[in-house]
């Protein structure tokens, strides 16, 4: 890939959106602070936890206007990091926190639905932003890394990303981010026992030392606008104690400096920072990490210092020791003499912090007020006072957004900004249905309801109440002149909305054209390393209190029906008008099948109000035909959906790739592309944008005819459509089925991936199946994770222990164990051409030790690891047959890897052939 390029006019086009958020910043001399603080919606907005809001909320910004101090915490995927340690820092000690996450977990499993690879890092990015929430981050970064699957080594993931490329991304973080301290979650050695893992120990320590190197990628400089940064000291994790963390360990065997006891009481959370954070990673549920961990007590961790730029003892108190993160610290920090009258209006403003502290009342917040915003005019002034000086102005934009935002938490002020469609009439009671709304398409009108609450004992005085976007939103309406705002009142303004013509979609900002790659591609640099794009649009108030302007920002959102729940707010965003949805995305057609005719189905997604007609045709490739040549649609109403199936008549078919376009066209324009709209309990509708297009792939593979297959669904994958590409007839087994089916009538069942972690009937009945493959049945069990018990519930005993092995190079070296076994002749010869081309893996949780009725079948390693054997075994059992096959067989049918059919067809036909 073509290494990326942001030119310096970008930043400046951002710059300029951060002022906008900002009206007091000083947009021509301080630098770029428009990606720090990103997170601060999160904990101010609709979805803010209680523990931001009120008294506690604002007793835990006042600890932040206490110090400069700043963290940048490295790991590798979602659900690696310390939660209890990054909630301690940022919750406790004031610290302005920010992780950066290598990847977004794309390889993983997905316990909560059939989404993989791209679509499973976009819920795995959302999982992470709410566990951000609990942590009380400041901000979250990515790489353009791309999670390829588990990795054994360091070489591997190297090879695999390229060290430059990590390198380059790490140091852009650091350079924007500018904290002082960076801890690495790795240790960057073997120990970490994840590739991926040992890359993010590695390449944090390279950053460490190249982010403050002016001639390491300098184009961040000289074309991005970004400057060298130094931070001053780093540490590792990972260390290896002769106890674990809880209670009162015994120190580590190894070298050690700093100890933190996350499993200290809060008394503004109401509980310890380990345990509110194991709250907050629980909502990692496709991880399964949704099993919160409880904890009591003392919980250690403890870090090596392996960087310093000031000498300090052996043991420290913390991570900031020696370091001068005082506010009138800000300039011997930075190793700078205070240009004339900075020093005393730092003075100012650290007095003004230790007043509003000293005035901290529960039951009155708001008596701080007076005190943050005279802090917040000192803020000001010493920002001018600091011109020439980018540094310390970085610091000191950052505080004075501090300041604000613990002034709008100390008043209690809400602005809430929510689309209705156009023509909306005002509610006649208060228990009339709420407006509901779905996503915006370019061209179309709405209105925006917003609130302004006041709910303290202040007046303020409302400047301005405005909408913007990204884009040239026409906005009309809204509040006119300056207003008073009493205190305990409320002001609502409506504003008229059109959405651009030209609106950009709300795509992710990254990209990649195939799963093969392990770089993202990005198509708006704006937005580089953040965890999305910024909202399409947002609201902003603006007030003075005691004299000084503060800012209110807020994401515009519209309201879903989720009832008998409610109703749940979500991002506004632009979709267009029709989504074109094609399914199967990936078809496979066997080259010898009697009849080659296949089904391609069409989802048309309305989001036009007021409607929309045209035509839907599939393009295929020359001396192919469709039936019928074209459909025609008509909608009335935003939302409809509906399906259209195209017969498709394949005359004469190559082992190649062939592909389908479906275009649809109306109102003078032509849409070729669709989107999945993923959402799950708890997190935002997210949308995974794909070409309205189908792959036709011939594939020479033969299966016993009219088989009956019986699928027993685990977490969610596409392997019944699979099968059923293959000729056969799949039903999905429910719990009745198990319990009371005629389960001889199949041919063959097949367990699906995690099922056993999933269906507790599967459990129930399991007995069933087993008398089902004695009686002369064909059971196949897909890959299982530790819940699943061999011992216990497969044919034969064999163990699967927690650490069961996996092999993640999806090109690692096949050896065949048992040559003459039916399953490698018939009805398919299977070569080792069959295993070539397989997509991320080969497979994951093979058993460690089985009984000798087995038959293992292939061994397979990654480098450096010994020959697995466990992952295809079989049996006969009673009259039929048992087997366990751990291969990725759900990520290669979707993506119609030829071998993968020709292997799982004859698995399928096992026993109809003989």
């Amino acid at each position: 890939m073509a290494r990326l390029t942001i030119r310096f006019t970008t930043w400046m086009a951002l710059l300029t959106a951060a002022v906008w958020l900002s009206p007091g910043a000083h947009a021509q001399e301080a630098p770029d602070t428009s990606r720090v603080l990103t997170l601060t919606e999160q904990r101010t907005g609709p979805h803010a936890l209680h523990a931001d809001r009120g008294a506690a909320g604002l007793w835990q910004r006042l600890q932040k206007l206490t110090t400069t101090a700043s963290v940048l915490y490295t790991t590798a995927h979602p659900d690696d990091e310390q939660g209890g340690v990054l909630t301690t820092l940022s919750r406790s000690q004031g610290v302005r926190t920010a992780m950066l996450t290598l990847n977004r977990g794309e390889a993983g499993a997905n316990a909560i639905g059939s989404e993989l690879f791209d679509g499973l890092g976009l819920i795995r990015t959302q999982e992470l932003l709410i566990s951000d929430r609990y942590y009380g981050l400041d901000d979250q970064y990515f790489t353009t890394l791309i999670d390829y699957g588990y990795s054994k080594n360091l070489s591997e993931a190297l090879d695999s990303w390229g060290r430059e490329n990590a390198l380059r991304d790490v140091v852009r973080v650091i350079r924007i981010n500018r904290p002082l301290v960076i801890v690495s979650r790795f240790h960057g050695s073997p120990r970490d026992g994840h590739g991926n893992h040992e890359t993010a120990g590695v390449i944090s320590q390279e950053a460490f030392e190249a982010a403050g190197d002016p001639n390491r990628f300098p184009e961040q400089i000289s074309e991005e606008g970004l400057q060298a940064w130094q931070p001053l000291k780093m540490y590792r994790s990972n260390l290896r104690p002769r106890s674990f963390f809880r209670g009162s360990p015994e120190p580590p065997e190894e070298r050690w400096q700093v100890r933190v006891d996350t499993g200290r009481f809060s008394p503004w959370l109401g509980e310890s920072y380990q345990s509110f954070s194991a709250l907050g990673l629980s909502f990692q549920r496709s991880q399964t990490s949704g099993r919160r961990r409880e904890s009591s007590g003392s919980y250690h961790q403890f870090f090596e210092r392996v960087h310093t730029r000031v000498d300090g003892p052996e043991r420290e108190a913390g991570f900031f020791d020696d370091l001068d993160t005082s506010l009138t610290g800000i300039f011997r920090l930075l190793g700078e003499a205070p240009p004339e009258g900075a020093l005393e209006a730092l003075l100012a403003v650290q007095d003004s912090v230790e007043q509003a502290i000293g005035a901290f009342d529960l039951r009155n917040p708001a008596a701080t007020v007076p005190f943050l915003a005279r802090g917040l005019g000192h803020t000001r002034r010493a920002l001018e006072a600091s011109a020439g000086h980018a540094d310390a102005a970085f610091l000191l934009q950052v505080k004075e957004r501090q300041f604000m935002e613990a002034i709008n938490t100390a008043l209690g002020l809400e602005l809430r900004a929510v689309a209705i469609p156009a023509g909306t009439p005002e509610q006649s009671s208060p228990f009339a249905p709420s407006p509901t709304m779905g996503v915006v398409v370019p061209g179309q009108t709405f209105q925006v309801e917003a609130t302004l609450s006041n709910p303290s004992g202040l007046d303020l005085t409302l400047e301005q109440l405005r909408l913007g976007g990204t884009s040239a939103w026409e906005v009309q309406g809204g509040p006119g002149a300056e207003q008073d705002l009493p205190a305990g009142g409320t002001l609502s303004a409506a504003f008229q909305v059109r959405t651009p013509q030209d609106a950009q979609v709300s795509d992710r900002y990254y990209f990649r054209d195939s799963i093969q790659e392990n770089l993202y591609q990005v198509r708006d640099p704006r937005h580089l390393h953040l965890p999305d794009r910024s909202p399409a649009l947002a609201a902003q108030a603006v007030y003075r209190v005691s004299g000084e302007r503060v800012t209110a920002p807020a994401v515009v959102y519209r309201r879903e029906a989720n009832l008998p729940y409610g109703y749940e707010l979500r991002e506004l965003k632009v979709a267009p008008a029709l989504a074109v949805n094609v399914r199967p995305e990936n078809l496979a057609v066997p080259l010898h099948a009697s009849e080659r005719e296949v089904t391609v189905r069409v989802e048309l997604l309305n989001n036009r109000e007021g409607g929309i007609e045209g035509q839907l045709e599939l393009v295929v490739p020359d001396g192919w035909s469709t039936r019928p040549a074209r459909h025609d649609f008509r909608f009335a109403e935003a939302g409809e959906r509906r399906g259209y199936a195209f017969s498709v008549s394949v005359p004469e078919l190559e082992d190649r790739i062939y592909t389908l376009r479906a275009v649809a066209r109306a109102a003078g324009s032509e849409y070729r592309r669709g989107y999945d709209a993923i959402s799950h309990r708890d997190y935002d509708t997210t949308y995974l944008y794909r070409p309205a297009e189908t792959r036709v792939r011939g594939i020479d593979v033969s299966m016993a005819p009219g088989l009956r297959v019986g699928y027993v669904m685990g977490v969610g994958d596409e392997v019944p459509a699979g099968i059923e590409q293959l000729g056969a007839a799949v039903t999905l087994l429910s719990a009745e089925d198990l319990a009371s089916g005629e389960l001889g009538d199949y041919d063959a069942i097949v367990v699906g991936t995690r099922a056993y972690a999933v269906r507790q009937d599967l459990i129930t009945y399991n007995q069933r199946l087993l008398e089902y493959a004695a009686a002369g049945g064909n059971l196949i069990v897909l890959y299982q994770t530790q819940e699943f018990v061999p011992g216990k519930w497969a044919a034969y005993p064999a163990e699967l222990p927690r650490g069961a092995e996996e092999v993640s190079e999806q090109d690692s070296p096949v050896e065949v164990l048992a040559a003459e076994h039916r399953l490698f002749h018939t009805p398919n010869r299977i070569t080792a051409a069959d295993f070539e081309d397989w997509v991320e893996q080969r497979g994951s949780k093979f058993f460690s030790e089985w009984d000798p009725r087995y038959t293992a079948l292939i061994a397979t390693w990654d480098r450096g690891q010994e020959p697995q054997r466990g992952g295809w075994l079989t049996a006969s059992y009673g009259d039929g047959y048992y087997t366990y096959f751990a291969y990725a067989v759900h990520r290669q049918l979707p993506y119609a890897v030829p071998g993968a059919y020709r292997i799982f067809a004859n698995l399928l036909s096992l026993g109809e052939a003989e």
